[in-house]
């Protein structure tokens, strides 16, 4: 069969709205819209679901692509300066990440020494439970390529991390073209409550073994396994233990995977994450194997290591006395705003799919992409264009290890996030 020839039209896109930051995806523009396709003629369930994400950010006729005051459209120019108005009355105020890009976040450093900012990530409690396992136990990681070329046997915890990154399993966990690992002999063994038709899906192409447990017993399992503790757990019978204990004895570099969110509604996600961290250290006793979190989908990786390598903290910082401090509690935005102990709300989001919340009883300053929607009405929106998409940019990738760049593919002509930020400055 002929290939396709790549018309003039179609790109290829390093897409922006997942950790793992996929770069095989067409992208056919008309200069405003955008449609996707696969490179290929087939295009997996997985792929179609990141397609349809990408879509969601297309420009349609509830896109607000003009500044918006209480409600009213206004110039660039009188919206920055009325929200420069605000920020001079301000006696405190926090910066709330939703996802941007590196530029973006180098000027929100700036903005924030200007005007004595604290600065918080979305998603700084998910961060903060895998990094207290660094901090207090050691830890084991692995990257998506070692885990693509060499992992044999990979265990997912959780329930929902396949949502969160549809491709993983078809890119990283047990991808086509491995180095070192065969697709058809890596096993998989999930661990937790995934939904049935993922099961059915996943079962017709893969080597699946589901352990069914309410997360809070992870830690059990795990222990039973290292036969720290002869207990007994619901579904879990001395024949299945003693198949896992088989395949993972059997396995020659062992990954462990899972996303800090999928714990949230646990007694106690540290000890979960601390259980799998331990299985893995005292699995390398006689064997290899390897911890790979897969962090969110709205720039985690990207701010905390861009914060890391210009302040030397993550995430829960602000300005004060010429330099950047960090508490992890007092800085907390959540804490913050439910207190209302601030003037001034800044929310930046260029990535975000979810409904932003805006609590209407502080200013809110809202800087982000022109599809995004609110639990209440900002003071103020500005509009901005999307990393990946509008104009290009660089991007951390889940593990760490890569930084990546971004694209532009269509002219919206919306500036960006560091623009705006710049002229507030």
């Amino acid at each position: 069969m002929a290939s396709r020839i790549k018309t003039d039209a179609e790109k290829h896109i390093v897409c922006p709205f997942c950790s793992l930051h996929c770069d095989d995806i067409l992208s056919n523009s008309d200069g405003k819209r955008y449609s996707i396709s696969s490179e290929t003629s087939k295009v997996s369930d997985a792929n179609k679901v990141c397609l349809k994400k990408i879509e969601s950010f297309n420009i349609n006729a509830k896109s607000t692509l003009t500044p918006v005051i209480k409600n009213k459209k206004t110039s660039l120019s009188y919206a920055l300066k009325y929200t420069k108005q605000i920020l001079k009355k301000q006696k405190d105020a926090i910066i709330i990440n939703h996802g941007i890009d590196v530029s973006g976040i180098r000027s929100m450093l700036n903005f924030s020494s200007s005007y004595n900012c604290a600065i918080d990530h979305i998603n700084s409690k998910f961060l903060y439970q895998n990094i207290g396992i660094v901090q207090r136990t050691g830890y084991m990681a692995t990257s998506l390529t070692e885990t693509k070329n060499r992992g044999d046997v990979i265990m997912v915890f959780g329930n929902h991390i396949f949502n969160k990154t549809p491709r993983l399993i078809e890119k990283v966990l047990t991808p086509s073209n491995s180095l070192c690992t065969s697709a058809k002999n890596k096993k998989i063994i999930l661990i937790g409550e995934f939904p049935d038709k993922l099961l059915r899906e996943l079962g017709k192409n893969h080597n699946i073994l589901y352990i069914k447990i309410k997360m809070d017993s992870i830690p059990d399992l795990l222990n039973l396994l290292l036969d720290v503790d002869d207990i007994k757990i619901s579904n879990i019978s001395k024949a299945l233990t003693a198949k896992i204990k088989s395949i993972i004895s059997k396995s020659k570099y062992l990954v462990a995977t899972w996303s800090a969110s999928d714990f949230v509604h646990s007694k106690n996600p540290d000890k979960i994450i601390q259980s799998i961290s331990q299985f893995i250290l005292d699995r390398n006793k006689t064997s290899r194997a390897a911890c790979m979190p897969i962090s969110g989908s709205l720039g985690d990786t990207t701010s905390a290591q861009t914060l890391t390598w210009l302040t030397g903290f993550p995430s829960r910082i602000k300005y004060k006395n010429g330099s950047f401090v960090h508490d992890r509690n007092i800085y907390n935005s959540e804490i913050i705003i439910n207190k209302k102990s601030t003037d001034v709300v800044i929310h930046v989001s260029s990535l975000s799919p979810n409904k932003i919340e805006i609590n209407k009883n502080l200013k809110n300053i809202f800087i982000g992409h022109p599809n995004s929607k609110f639990t209440f009405q900002p003071d103020v929106f500005i509009p901005v264009g999307i990393p990946g998409i509008d104009y290009r940019g660089i991007m951390f990738r889940t593990d760490n290890v890569v930084s990546v760049a971004l694209k532009k593919i269509r002219d919206i002509n919306l500036p960006t996030t560091k623009e705006i930020l710049d002229k507030l400055n």
